[in-house]
């Protein structure tokens, strides 16, 4: 159990320095100051306005941003893939 913990430590400290990380705590950073862009999403949360999303969209940080979460997400993909194949090693009759 503690190596697998340490296993973890060692992911999660990768994963802290890893470059696409980085540029989506930047852009999460970026768009938490942005006080306007908050606003329209707020309201656009309560109005489901075509609009208002339209105006979101237009804001190239909210487009940089959404780049970076996707880069993110397969990322993931990427580790749960290679956890999949680690834990199917270790099945019986494999």
């Amino acid at each position: 159990m503690e190596e697998l913990i340490e296993k973890v430590e060692n992911l999660k400290e990768v994963l802290n320095h890893n470059e696409k990380v980085q540029e989506f705590l930047k852009k999460k950073s970026e768009i938490e100051k942005d006080k306007e862009l908050l606003k329209l999403i707020e309201e656009y949360n309560d109005t489901q306005d075509e609009e208002i999303k339209n105006k979101i969209l237009s804001h190239k940080e909210f487009r940089d941003y959404k780049r970076s979460e996707t880069d993110i997400n397969l990322l993931i993909l990427e580790i749960n893939n290679e956890l999949k194949k680690i834990s199917n090693k270790g099945k019986c009759g494999q």
